[in-house]
Protein backbone atom coordinates (compact mmCIF):
# COMPACT_ATOMS: atom_id res chain seq x y z
CA UNK A 1 0.00 0.00 0.00
CA UNK A 2 1.55 3.17 -1.32
CA UNK A 3 1.36 6.21 1.02
CA UNK A 4 -1.07 8.04 -0.90
CA UNK A 5 -3.33 5.20 -0.65
CA UNK A 6 -2.86 5.00 2.97
CA UNK A 7 -3.33 9.10 3.53
CA UNK A 8 -6.57 8.62 0.93
CA UNK A 9 -8.27 6.21 3.68
CA UNK A 10 -7.29 8.16 6.56
CA UNK A 11 -9.05 11.31 4.79
CA UNK A 12 -12.06 9.23 4.16
CA UNK A 13 -12.48 8.00 7.81
CA UNK A 14 -12.18 11.49 9.22
CA UNK A 15 -14.36 12.26 6.81
CA UNK A 16 -17.34 9.84 7.82
CA UNK A 17 -16.29 10.08 11.53
CA UNK A 18 -16.97 14.10 11.34
CA UNK A 19 -20.57 13.36 9.27
CA UNK A 20 -22.28 10.53 11.83
CA UNK A 21 -24.70 11.55 13.62
CA UNK A 22 -24.76 12.74 17.68
CA UNK A 23 -26.90 10.32 19.75
CA UNK A 24 -28.15 13.29 22.33
CA UNK A 25 -29.88 10.86 25.41
CA UNK A 26 -33.02 11.95 26.25
CA UNK A 27 -34.49 12.44 30.08
CA UNK A 28 -37.31 10.58 30.83
CA UNK A 29 -38.70 13.49 33.37
CA UNK A 30 -41.98 14.49 31.42
CA UNK A 31 -41.36 17.90 32.29
CA UNK A 32 -38.48 18.39 30.91
CA UNK A 33 -38.50 22.01 30.38
CA UNK A 34 -38.64 24.40 33.70
CA UNK A 35 -41.86 25.48 35.04
CA UNK A 36 -41.59 29.14 33.64
CA UNK A 37 -40.72 27.82 29.61
CA UNK A 38 -43.60 25.20 29.43
CA UNK A 39 -46.76 25.89 27.95
CA UNK A 40 -50.01 24.69 28.19
CA UNK A 41 -51.29 21.76 25.25
CA UNK A 42 -54.70 23.44 24.20
CA UNK A 43 -56.34 19.72 23.35
CA UNK A 44 -60.52 20.13 22.61
CA UNK A 45 -62.31 17.79 24.99
CA UNK A 46 -65.82 17.28 24.99
CA UNK A 47 -67.37 16.98 28.25
CA UNK A 48 -70.97 16.03 29.62
CA UNK A 49 -71.15 19.63 30.66
CA UNK A 50 -70.30 21.24 27.37
CA UNK A 51 -72.12 18.47 25.16
CA UNK A 52 -75.50 19.01 27.51
CA UNK A 53 -76.12 21.98 25.50
CA UNK A 54 -75.76 20.68 21.73
CA UNK A 55 -78.57 18.71 20.01
CA UNK A 56 -78.79 14.93 20.28
CA UNK A 57 -78.79 12.84 17.69
CA UNK A 58 -81.83 11.55 15.49
CA UNK A 59 -83.41 9.09 16.25
CA UNK A 60 -83.29 5.74 13.09
CA UNK A 61 -86.78 5.20 11.48
CA UNK A 62 -87.20 1.85 10.82
CA UNK A 63 -86.62 2.12 7.31
CA UNK A 64 -82.60 2.68 8.26
CA UNK A 65 -82.81 0.77 11.41
CA UNK A 66 -83.44 -2.36 9.79
CA UNK A 67 -80.02 -1.86 7.14
CA UNK A 68 -78.13 -1.64 9.87
CA UNK A 69 -79.24 -3.40 12.55
CA UNK A 70 -81.00 -7.33 12.65
CA UNK A 71 -84.10 -7.80 14.91
CA UNK A 72 -84.44 -10.92 17.22
CA UNK A 73 -85.52 -13.82 15.82
CA UNK A 74 -88.08 -15.75 17.67
CA UNK A 75 -89.41 -19.30 16.79
CA UNK A 76 -92.51 -20.84 17.84
CA UNK A 77 -93.05 -24.41 18.41
CA UNK A 78 -96.19 -26.53 19.25
CA UNK A 79 -96.03 -29.05 21.89
CA UNK A 80 -98.81 -31.38 21.95
CA UNK A 81 -99.85 -33.29 25.46
CA UNK A 82 -97.23 -33.67 27.17
CA UNK A 83 -97.88 -37.12 30.05
CA UNK A 84 -95.93 -36.93 33.12
CA UNK A 85 -92.80 -39.37 34.03
CA UNK A 86 -95.38 -41.21 36.71
CA UNK A 87 -98.29 -40.70 34.27
CA UNK A 88 -100.36 -38.92 36.61
CA UNK A 89 -100.12 -35.62 35.08
CA UNK A 90 -100.92 -33.97 31.88
CA UNK A 91 -100.16 -31.04 30.10
CA UNK A 92 -102.76 -29.47 27.34
CA UNK A 93 -100.87 -28.73 24.06
CA UNK A 94 -99.95 -24.93 23.43
CA UNK A 95 -97.42 -23.35 21.97
CA UNK A 96 -93.70 -22.52 22.72
CA UNK A 97 -92.07 -19.28 21.64
CA UNK A 98 -88.37 -19.39 21.77
CA UNK A 99 -85.88 -16.41 20.99
CA UNK A 100 -83.41 -18.44 18.76
CA UNK A 101 -81.05 -15.07 18.00
CA UNK A 102 -80.84 -12.01 19.95
CA UNK A 103 -80.85 -8.84 17.81
CA UNK A 104 -77.38 -8.08 16.35
CA UNK A 105 -75.67 -5.36 14.05
CA UNK A 106 -75.78 -5.92 10.68
CA UNK A 107 -72.14 -6.85 9.57
CA UNK A 108 -72.68 -7.50 5.96
CA UNK A 109 -71.70 -5.37 2.97
CA UNK A 110 -74.80 -3.53 1.93
CA UNK A 111 -76.00 -3.87 -2.07
CA UNK A 112 -76.40 -0.59 -2.02
CA UNK A 113 -75.07 2.26 -0.31
CA UNK A 114 -77.19 4.27 2.20
CA UNK A 115 -78.79 7.39 1.45
CA UNK A 116 -78.03 10.00 3.47
CA UNK A 117 -81.06 11.11 5.65
CA UNK A 118 -79.46 14.21 7.83
CA UNK A 119 -76.80 14.77 10.20
CA UNK A 120 -77.08 12.12 12.65
CA UNK A 121 -75.27 14.00 15.71
CA UNK A 122 -74.71 18.08 14.57
CA UNK A 123 -72.33 19.46 17.01
CA UNK A 124 -73.12 23.27 17.32
CA UNK A 125 -71.67 25.85 19.18
CA UNK A 126 -74.37 26.63 22.03
CA UNK A 127 -73.65 30.58 21.66
CA UNK A 128 -74.08 29.87 18.01
CA UNK A 129 -77.17 31.86 16.32
CA UNK A 130 -78.80 30.42 13.55
CA UNK A 131 -81.00 33.99 12.77
CA UNK A 132 -78.14 37.16 13.12
CA UNK A 133 -79.27 39.99 15.26
CA UNK A 134 -81.19 42.63 13.95
CA UNK A 135 -83.03 45.90 14.79
CA UNK A 136 -85.18 45.35 11.94
CA UNK A 137 -85.62 41.48 13.10
CA UNK A 138 -86.63 42.69 17.15
CA UNK A 139 -89.09 45.39 15.51
CA UNK A 140 -90.65 42.64 13.52
CA UNK A 141 -90.53 40.42 16.61
CA UNK A 142 -92.64 42.88 18.58
CA UNK A 143 -95.11 43.94 15.80
CA UNK A 144 -95.94 40.07 15.82
CA UNK A 145 -95.91 40.18 19.05
CA UNK A 146 -98.82 43.07 19.73
CA UNK A 147 -100.47 41.14 16.62
CA UNK A 148 -100.60 38.12 18.78
CA UNK A 149 -101.91 39.86 21.88
CA UNK A 150 -104.49 41.72 19.59
CA UNK A 151 -105.56 38.31 18.16
CA UNK A 152 -106.13 36.75 21.48
CA UNK A 153 -108.38 39.92 22.79
CA UNK A 154 -110.40 39.25 19.81
CA UNK A 155 -110.85 35.69 20.19
CA UNK A 156 -111.76 36.50 23.72
CA UNK A 157 -114.43 38.55 23.16
CA UNK A 158 -115.45 36.42 20.19
CA UNK A 159 -116.12 33.91 22.66
CA UNK A 160 -118.19 35.87 25.51
CA UNK A 161 -120.48 37.15 21.92
CA UNK A 162 -120.71 33.46 21.44
CA UNK A 163 -121.40 32.52 25.15
CA UNK A 164 -124.02 35.27 24.96
CA UNK A 165 -125.45 34.35 21.46
CA UNK A 166 -125.79 30.52 22.70
CA UNK A 167 -127.64 31.86 26.33
CA UNK A 168 -129.96 34.30 24.01
CA UNK A 169 -130.93 31.30 21.36
CA UNK A 170 -131.56 28.99 24.84
CA UNK A 171 -134.51 31.95 25.52
CA UNK A 172 -135.42 31.72 22.34
CA UNK A 173 -136.11 27.90 22.42
CA UNK A 174 -137.91 28.48 25.26
CA UNK A 175 -139.91 31.00 24.62
CA UNK A 176 -140.54 29.05 21.10
CA UNK A 177 -141.85 26.17 23.21
CA UNK A 178 -144.06 28.32 25.14
CA UNK A 179 -145.40 29.41 21.89
CA UNK A 180 -145.93 26.42 20.74
CA UNK A 181 -148.14 25.41 24.21
CA UNK A 182 -149.84 28.25 23.53
CA UNK A 183 -150.61 27.59 19.97
CA UNK A 184 -151.85 24.47 20.90
CA UNK A 185 -153.90 25.39 24.34
CA UNK A 186 -155.54 27.63 21.37
CA UNK A 187 -156.13 24.72 18.90
CA UNK A 188 -157.80 22.80 21.79
CA UNK A 189 -160.04 26.35 23.06
CA UNK A 190 -161.40 26.76 19.69
CA UNK A 191 -162.40 22.60 19.54
CA UNK A 192 -164.03 23.20 22.44
CA UNK A 193 -165.78 26.41 21.19
CA UNK A 194 -166.69 25.11 18.02
CA UNK A 195 -167.79 21.50 19.69
CA UNK A 196 -170.28 23.99 21.90
CA UNK A 197 -171.57 25.72 19.03
CA UNK A 198 -172.34 22.45 17.22
CA UNK A 199 -174.10 21.94 20.55
CA UNK A 200 -175.72 24.83 20.82
CA UNK A 201 -177.29 24.95 17.31
CA UNK A 202 -179.06 21.46 18.15
CA UNK A 203 -179.91 23.01 21.19
CA UNK A 204 -181.57 25.93 19.20
CA UNK A 205 -183.20 23.61 16.48
CA UNK A 206 -184.51 21.24 19.49
CA UNK A 207 -186.36 24.10 20.83
CA UNK A 208 -187.82 25.41 17.79
CA UNK A 209 -189.17 21.88 17.29
CA UNK A 210 -190.55 22.16 20.35
CA UNK A 211 -191.62 25.15 20.22
CA UNK A 212 -193.46 24.13 16.95
CA UNK A 213 -194.93 21.39 18.51
CA UNK A 214 -196.30 23.34 21.03
CA UNK A 215 -197.75 25.88 18.76
CA UNK A 216 -199.50 22.88 16.85
CA UNK A 217 -200.85 21.54 19.82
CA UNK A 218 -202.27 24.24 20.86
CA UNK A 219 -203.79 25.17 17.62
CA UNK A 220 -204.95 21.95 17.52
CA UNK A 221 -206.80 22.03 20.81
CA UNK A 222 -208.23 25.33 20.64
CA UNK A 223 -210.11 24.00 16.80
CA UNK A 224 -211.27 21.27 18.51
CA UNK A 225 -212.60 22.98 21.64
CA UNK A 226 -214.81 25.56 18.82
CA UNK A 227 -215.99 22.12 17.13
CA UNK A 228 -217.47 21.16 19.74
CA UNK A 229 -219.09 25.00 20.57
CA UNK A 230 -220.64 24.55 17.75
CA UNK A 231 -222.62 21.50 18.12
Amino acid sequence: MTPFTRFALAATGALLASCATKETPLSDDPFALPPEQQELAYIPTYSKTVVSGWPKGRALDPYDSSRVRLNEEVHAYHVGRLPSKDRREMHEAHTVYRVEQDARWDTRLPATPMDSRGVVLGVVEPSRSEVPKSSLLDQERQSLVAKTQSLQITMAKLTNLQRDLEKKKAQFTEAEEEAKEIQLYLAKTIQERDQASAQLEKAKERIEELEENERLRVRTSSQGLSGGKKK
